[in-house]
């Protein structure tokens, strides 16, 4: 064992059976406690305000608020303070609350009562106080508290079975076995990895006695049982059809497989957080200037007339430090109002309600699986709007990954499954079974003996679409069809094909595989020896067995790429590849099954070699690997299924309106060219008529790199023209490696983009590429699988449908579905609503700032520029709460540019706001101005009303400073709430209501705080209220200041020629009402 081999044991774990003794001595055991949640009672408040404070808005507006305790006696600084609180205390407590929740949650876990043995004594003990060695009893139906090595079961073939639903969704039973020939008598000790995330992987070995450290190395095999993934019972799973277990605690806590898959490390941001960033640049260097104009305006007047009034006092240094500084500091705080701070809580509030309406949406809702749509980042809602390209997975998510066996070729004819015999469209005969020549025999034998389907216990399963056919059913064969359990749909589907032939599976028990022949009803048993599990990256599953005559078999099945190397050389492999080739262009699924025979010698060789690699604790995988290799040789191909994966609901529809959307769609698959390429085509991926490049087996990079010209010359000749891309596995490597830029120029001009014979490292790698390629593109990922859980979390957006390979690309994912139909709703109507309602928010937001803040600049030209704020603290107080925003937020999470029949109607409407084009600066500058404009009708009519002659009130008393700012408020308020009804696109009674009560909750406080005679606005408002001059001020401002955008929205409706889009807008489709929850 070589240095590195024995570092990486140093850090492998020891663990004693029992808990007695050992290596852990003088180590603290981990305990089995789970802690979720980010504070404590005593850390919340200085964590969470940090990581407030962090952000570069928030620490602004605490420094503006310190300066004010001591800078510009004109302005509160509670009106800094207050917002900012309001602000991070509505945060906090969001976040206080969530984590309260999380706390709760983990009490009950920790809390829950286990029974262990310790001392040869069983105790029940809360499952936190489990450590590494205890041996934790679970019964049937229980579930596992901690990371467990199964060593004893009830089951007389001392294994269990197991549901793994919490883990990665799928409901089928799975077997986990005890090490062979070993009792809890024995004791030992287990050494294990370190903890890992990997779900699919754990190398370790119980050693049956205690080793001195001279010879630990060298006796280690000799002494060890090995331990595999299929000895581990990882936390979550839940105990099926086994009354007890035993198993000994290794990963206990917060080093569960379970708790380490727990922590997404990924932290994807929108991109409307960079306009809504650059819009606040933008407005505090807009502050910025205004202040420096002002303070050097302030200056010079301060030096001319300063001196000429004795009265004040002597004249201050005007060039002292504190001086500048104090002026300065002054403007600053007068104009902070311009950066909005409480717009990042409406935006907040918005993504939950967008997030509330996707979860609540009945047309995002599977009744079948009882499956809603799940937001898990609700910051990314807007983006939803944005996609330019995305990346698909086929099966599961095109197709339903629900497997029926058609046809076959053995012994050189090509057979289709009809009922209960084989159809062979050559002869244009029909067969049974039992009539078929040898070959063709031992071929359906094989497909029932290479597999590792379980068998349910009787009265469970027996699903409808797995009923056996009328010939099994006289067989008196009973539902055992029904009752298999398989962890792929391939091999389920091939058994139920040939238990129609009359070929039946009945199980396996105590390694002995059953198989009954119909209609003679002979029973055929094999001995299973050893499976050589399939992984994606050996494209293969192998079985061991040993036959009724003791002659020992291997038989192996997968991919033909795969399977044929591996096959002796004979004429039937050109053949049979040529008949593989003309089932994938009926979009069948392939697979070739061959076999060899092995001798005893050979045997007892391979499991030699296959032992020793299975002990070692470093680099196991790739041992295991190589010990395959030397026994997958030589193999006699049998023949070639073909099984037939139904198209997902819709989705040439689903597909169609992406692309009308401006989409560009890329399929990533790992399936064969020619399957990928029929299925393309089946579900409209390959748009009909469109010209496909091929780039297969093209590995040299100076054969890429003329392929790749030849095909961006054939695009440019012909612009107009729909281009589709077809491209296979060993491609797409050398692609990414010698020439991705080129690759992904030219991939970028295509409509269509088909990627075959992929790795999920590779989806990932062409995500990867993309995006960088395309930075200003937004990328999405959808996939079913945990092959696509990589691709997911590297896109911008992450969609998972809970299929049928279980729900870990749903649980990884920002956003789950049920139903690939269900992302065109999803990205054309929510994604619409959700890009329209945030711009329209933040654009709103810049323009009442713009306003209220414009006032201030204007009072400065006639207060001497003494920054003296022209409004009273509680408008400053209330405006950003409740005179306007609430108003203008409740329209914006409610508002409809459109209806949602017309964006489903019309995906082109999409397009439209691809790139953040509804939030340009050219947009953006047109609020600005319209702020501007409107806040010089409101200053200088206000101006002209008292300047003249200030004697407005009915009483005959003159208007004071008071009188002019709250002129201003009124009229602000007023245009700003009335402005919504101009340019809102879908108002309602309740929206119509809260405008209205808006004004009217600034007249109620406004009357209130007048009343108080410590107030400044004593009596104020109601002499106001009071004055005629005052009641025609407020009109005709109002109006002056909504005139022009009246005007020009007319103009613009007149201008517009009409379109079928607006004869459908804000109009349901007849007997097509909405279903769902409105969004």
């Amino acid at each position: 064992m070589g240095a590195s081999s024995r570092e990486k044991l140093a850090d492998a774990q020891r663990i004693h059976i029992g808990g007695c003794g050992g290596g852990q001595q003088g180590k603290r055991q981990p305990l089995n406690r789970v802690t979720t949640t980010k504070y404590n009672w005593l850390t919340f408040l200085p964590l969470n305000f940090y990581e407030q404070f962090r952000r570069a808005v928030y620490f602004y507006f605490l420094i503006i608020t310190i300066v004010s305790f001591f800078v510009n006696d004109t302005i509160s600084p509670l009106v800094s303070l207050i917002p900012l609180l309001f602000v991070m205390v509505i945060t906090a407590l969001k976040e206080g609350l969530e984590d309260l929740s999380r706390s709760r949650s983990d009490k009950t876990v920790n809390t829950a009562r286990v029974t262990v043995i310790r001392n040869g004594q069983e105790q029940c003990i809360d499952s936190q106080f489990i450590v590494p060695g205890d041996l934790v009893v679970v019964s049937s139906n229980g579930d596992l508290p901690c990371d467990l090595v199964l060593l004893q079961s009830s089951s007389t073939d001392n294994k269990c079975r197991i549901t793994t639903a919490n883990l990665d969704g799928e409901t089928n039973l799975k077997t986990i076995f005890a090490p062979s020939n070993y009792t809890l008598a024995m004791g030992g000790c287990i050494v294990c990895e370190a903890p890992t995330p990997d779900l699919y992987s754990f190398n370790g070995r119980l050693e049956l006695k205690q080793e001195s450290d001279a010879n630990a190395d060298a006796d280690a095999d000799a002494e060890a049982l090995p331990l595999t993934l299929e000895n581990l019972l990882l936390r979550g799973v839940r105990v099926r059809d086994t009354e007890r277990i035993v198993g000994c605690a290794i990963y206990t806590g917060m080093h569960t497989k379970l708790q380490l898959n727990s922590r997404y490390t990924g932290n994807k941001s929108a991109s409307s957080e960079q306009y809504i960033n650059r819009f606040m640049v933008a407005l505090i260097l807009g502050m910025i200037v205004v202040v420096v104009i002002l303070y050097m305006i302030e200056r010079q007047q301060e030096a001319k007339v300063v001196p000429t009034m004795p009265h004040l006092g002597p004249v201050p240094n005007f060039n002292a430090f504190w001086q500048i500084f104090e002026d300065f500091l002054s403007f600053l705080l007068l104009f902070n109002y311009m950066v909005p701070i409480s717009a990042y809580m409406n935006i907040e509030l918005y993504r939950i309600a967008g997030a509330h309406f996707m979860q609540s949406d009945l047309q995002l809702y599977d009744e079948e699986t009882d499956q809603p749509c799940q937001v898990n980042a609700s910051n990314l809602n807007e983006e939803l709007g944005q996609v330019n390209i995305l990346f698909s997975d086929k099966t599961g998510t095109l197709t339903k990954n629900l497997m029926h066996f058609l046809k076959c070729y053995v012994a050189g004819r090509d057979y289709q499954l009809q009922g209960t015999q084989l159809y062979s469209p050559a002869s244009d005969e029909t067969f049974a079974l039992d009539v078929l020549e040898t070959q063709a025999s031992q071929f359906f034998e094989a497909l029932t003996i290479c597999h590792t389907v379980e068998l349910l216990p009787p009265g469970e399963g027996g699903s409808p679409e797995a009923a056996l056919s009328e010939k099994s059913r006289l067989m008196s064969t009973g539902d055992v069809v029904g009752r298999y359990q398989a962890s792929s749909p391939d091999e389920k589907a091939l058994l139920e094909g040939c238990a129609h032939l009359g070929l039946v599976y009945e199980g396996c028990h105590s390694n002995q595989l059953r198989i009954r022949r119909h209609p003679t009803g002979e029973q055929l048993q094999y001995e299973r020896l050893h499976v050589l599990e399939f992984s994606s990256e050996r494209k293969r599953m192998s079985v061991i067995v040993r036959d009724g005559q003791g002659h020992i078999w291997l038989y192996s099945k997968g991919a033909e790429s795969i399977i044929f190397p591996r096959c002796s050389h004979s004429p039937e492999l050109a053949r049979t590849d040529a008949q593989i080739t003309a089932y994938a262009r009926q979009g069948l699924r392939t697979l070739a099954v061959a076999r060899r025979s092995l001798t005893e010698q050979a045997y007892a060789s391979f499991m030699a070699q296959y032992r020793h690699a299975n002990t070692q604790l470093t680099d196991r995988t790739n041992l295991i690997a190589e010990c395959y290799e030397t026994v997958e040789i030589e193999l006699e191909l049998l023949g070639a299924t073909a099984l037939e994966d139904a198209l997902q609901d819709n989705v040439g529809e689903t597909l169609v309106a992406l692309r009308a959307a401006g989409l560009q769609i890329w399929v990533l698959t790992g399936d064969k060219v020619e399957t990928a390429f029929n299925i393309g085509l089946a579900c409209q991926h390959i748009p009909p008529g469109a010209r496909v490049h091929y780039m297969v087996d093209v590995p040299q990079p100076t054969e890429l790199l003329l392929r790749l010209s030849e095909i961006d010359a054939a695009i440019g000749r012909n612009a107009s023209a729909q281009e589709a891309l077809v491209i296979d596995g060993a491609t797409v490597a050398a692609l990414l490696t010698h020439s991705p830029k080129q690759f992904a120029d030219v991939a970028l001009k295509c409509r269509a983009v088909l990627c075959c014979r992929l790795s999920p490292l590779q989806k990932s790698e062409i995500v990867t590429l993309i995006k960088r390629r395309q930075r200003n593109h937004i990328t999405a990922a959808i996939g079913d699988g945990a092959n696509d859980v990589s691709m997911i979390q590297e896109a911008h957006i992450g969609i998972g449908i809970s299929g049928r390979e279980g729900k870990q690309a749903a649980r990884c994912a920002d956003y789950a579905i049920a139903k690939f139909e269900m992302l065109q709703r999803l990205l054309l109507v929510h994604g619409h609503y959700n890009s329209e309602r945030l711009a329209f928010l933040v654009l709103f937001y810049c323009y009442k700032n713009i306003i209220i803040t414009g006032c201030m600049a204007l009072f400065q030209v006639y207060d001497l520029y003494s920054a003296t704020n022209v409004y009273n603290s509680l408008f400053l107080w209330l405006f950003d709460i409740v005179y306007i925003s609430f108003s203008f937020t409740i329209l914006a999470i409610s508002d409809k540019p459109y209806s949602e029949e017309t964006l489903l109607r019309y995906p082109e409407l999409y397009k439209r706001l691809s790139h953040n084009r509804q939030t340009s600066w050219g947009i953006f500058s047109m609020w600005i101005l319209n702020g501007a404009i409107q806040c010089l009708i409101i200053f200088y009519f206000a101006y002209a009303v008292l300047n003249d002659d200030n004697v407005v009130y009915n009483v005959g008393q003159t208007a004071g400073f008071q009188t002019f700012g709250c002129m201003l408020i009124t009229i602000i308020v007023i245009v700003g709430n009335l402005k919504l009804l101009l340019v809102a696109r879908y108002l309602t009674y309740l929206n119509f209501a809260i405008i209205l009560g808006s004004i009217g909750a600034f007249m109620l406080t406004t009357y209130l705080y007048n009343l108080l005679t410590s107030s400044e606005l004593y009596l104020v408002y109601n002499l106001l209220l009071g004055s005629l001059p005052i009641w025609l001020y407020t009109i005709i401002c109002s109006v002056s200041c909504l005139l022009p955008d009246f005007t020009m929205k007319v103009v613009k409706d007149m201008l517009r020629q009409p379109t079928p889009l607006d004869t459908q807008k804000r109009e349901p489709s007849e007997g097509h009402k909405p279903k769902g929850a409105s969004v």
